[in-house]
């Protein structure tokens, strides 16, 4: 009986942990770093700058489908060096409305769907999509 007590309990929780890991959009401490060069691969864009504040890291979407969101903080100065660096920021002319710019990056690197990169003044928000 204690035994198969056991097995239930470890079945709930290994599902448990599958559908936070595969379908909810926490990210895991281990999947950070993975998550962020993704990211970055993706949509074609250079390093993180070193001096960000009020990073975070989301994911949302299925088995089928992912989208990564990575916000932060720099100094214009940082931003702009970074957009330099980048790729598939670099020439690519933003959509400009209310002082926010969004670079539209489609289709993305690596085959994945793309996405967008929008700046408001310090505050950086990276969207891409793999579907």
């Amino acid at each position: 009986m204690i035994k198969k007590k056991i097995i239930i309990l470890g079945l709930f929780l290994f599902l448990g942990f599958a559908y936070l890991n595969f379908f909810s959009s926490i990210v895991f401490p281990w999947q950070k770093e993975s998550v962020i060069q993704t990211t970055l691969n993706w949509g074609g864009l250079a390093e993180l700058p070193k001096e960000i504040e009020n990073l975070s890291v989301e994911k949302d979407g299925s088995l089928f489908s992912r989208t990564f969101i990575i916000e932060f903080n720099a100094s214009q100065n940082e931003i702009q060096n970074w957009i330099i660096n980048s790729k598939r920021l670099k020439n690519n002319m933003p959509k400009v409305h209310n002082e926010i710019k969004t670079y539209e990056i489609y289709p993305g690197e690596n085959e994945s769907f793309g996405g967008k990169v929008s700046i408001e003044k310090g505050k950086v928000i990276i969207c891409m999509s793999w579907s």
